[in-house]
């Protein structure tokens, strides 16, 4: 009997073992960990043992769809990808009719015994899209692809700033703009897509008061989350108070997902954070490696692309905790709690594995 993961295996798992960067499987595995650790840490009076449940729920969920993902030849997997973009998209239109309003925004909608945020599923699958119709037009030169892909951008543009979700909306712009760059190579349209991305930013601080109202509080110093975030990472010091005893995290609004790294770096200490924040760019390294001598030009920008994202969100919820930059509200990938958040992760880290994969696959037999 044919054994399992031997070399004639057909299986999803044995055909693929071989071929698998399997390196890339770390870093996403350190960070559930970590996650784990950090959602531990805050049962207590203010947080019950039911958000740990949940987290691991979504947590298993997401491994799953990470390897699966994984494990998919690469036409398929892109083919799934582009159902999903159509799909969350579509979820993104009925945001306004069936979402909820949570602080001044309609991003969610509700199931009954839990709720998504479609603009955060969006994201990888948006970047793979646009990725690669930017390839098509590159290879035939054909408009029609250009056109399609800007209506597409536009339309979910207007809708992220319809809920509003200014956050978001300048991190899809800016990985938009990155495909752009990396496609085109103009430095005109670099410095054009900057001041779109500014013009947006403008527009929401004179339009949208939670905008203003966080902005102006930051610039003043007068954010009571940044604060207590700052006092709890003072308490942390170099090691650490231990897991479980931290204290200023219980006073800190949204600590299980947008201030979270201030939790870790209370309990486990300055070191602990700087380790968890290259974490990020050390999955990037890793995977940009697998590509350097690139057969196809849609698999090295997408990778790029969702790495940078990743790299990008993680730098926007940890420069909050520290006062780098306004609180906009991001999760830190695969470590916050959110079934959305980690959704999305398992889907960008799937895809980066996939295309890796493939990538080292094509290059080893050419």
């Amino acid at each position: 009997m044919k054994n399992i993961l031997f070399r004639d295996d057909q299986s999803l798992l044995g055909s693929n073992w071989y071929i698998l960067p399997k390196k890339l499987f770390i870093i996403p595995f350190i960070l559930s960990f970590i996650g784990i650790l950090a959602i531990y840490s805050l049962i207590g009076d203010e947080y019950s043992i039911l958000l740990i449940f949940k987290h691991i729920i979504f947590l298993s969920i997401s491994i799953v769809i990470l390897v699966f993902l994984s494990l998919l030849p690469k036409n398929d997997l892109r083919k799934i990808l582009n159902i999903m973009c159509i799909f969350f998209i579509f979820l993104l239109l009925v945001v306004p009719i069936f979402g909820y309003e949570i602080k001044g925004a309609t991003r969610w909608i509700s199931f009954n015994f839990f709720s998504i945020q479609p603009s955060e599923l969006l994201k990888g699958p948006l970047i793979c899209m646009f990725s690669w119709f930017c390839y098509l037009y590159t290879k035939t030169n054909n408009k029609l692809y250009l056109f399609i892909s800007f209506i597409i951008i536009l339309l979910v543009i207007l809708l992220l700033f319809s809920q509003p979700d200014i956050g978001t909306l300048l991190v899809y712009i800016s990985i938009i703009s990155l495909i752009l760059i990396l496609y085109f190579r103009n430095i005109k349209l670099f410095i054009v897509l900057g001041f779109v991305g500014l013009f947006f930013l403008l527009i929401a601080y004179f339009l949208l008061d939670h905008v203003a109202y966080r902005i102006d509080n930051f610039l003043d110093g007068d954010n009571s989350q940044i604060s207590r975030s700052l006092s709890a990472i003072k308490t942390g010091g170099i090691f650490g108070v231990g897991l479980g005893e931290g204290q200023l995290k219980y006073s800190i609004p949204e600590s299980h997902n947008d201030f979270i790294f201030a939790i870790l770096v209370e309990e486990f200490g300055v070191l602990f954070g700087l380790f968890v924040s290259f974490l990020y760019p050390v999955f990037f390294i890793l995977a940009r490696k697998s590509i350097l001598r690139p057969s196809n030009l849609f698999i090295s920008n997408t990778i790029f692309c969702l790495c940078f994202l990743m790299c990008l969100q993680a730098f926007v919820n940890i420069g909050s905790a520290i006062k780098l930059i306004p609180p906009t509200g991001m999760t830190l990938p695969f470590i916050s709690y959110g079934g959305s958040s980690m959704l999305s992760y398992a889907i960008i880290f799937g895809t980066v594995i996939n295309f890796s994969k493939n990538e080292e696959s094509a290059t080893n037999n050419s």
